[in-house]
């Protein structure tokens, strides 16, 4: 019998949400969270990202004062435990759902090409 693909979803979704890194990453953000004044400089420091990249895609050449600003504002915002902790937890969270998608993609890709 041939397994339902949304029953292994629901599968993954549970094994994800079970797992270490996502438990990290989901106390970092409560953490984060509760301190309004950590949420406002994280998410100006995003919106700060964000405009780069968009300026990147777009075409434009980013200043190396630019990219000295937005590595000395995230050199100083991990300065904080918990911000620190949450961009780590963070980064390990992207890492295994980027991992995830790729194992995905390269099954589909090799049933392709066979």
């Amino acid at each position: 019998m041939t397994a339902n693909p949304y029953d292994k979803a629901h599968e993954l979704a549970r094994a994800i949400i079970g797992s270490q890194i996502f438990q990290d990453y989901s106390k970092a953000q409560k953490i984060v969270q509760q301190d309004p004044e950590t949420q406002k400089k994280i998410l100006a420091f995003r919106n700060n990202q964000m405009e780069i990249n968009r300026r990147q895609i777009a075409g434009e050449v980013i200043s190396p004062n630019d990219i000295s600003e937005i590595t000395l504002e995230f050199a100083k915002l991990n300065k904080s435990e918990d911000i620190n902790r949450f961009f780590e937890a963070e980064a390990a969270f992207i890492s295994l759902f980027n991992d995830i998608q790729e194992i995905i993609r390269k099954s589909i890709d090799q049933e392709f090409s066979e």
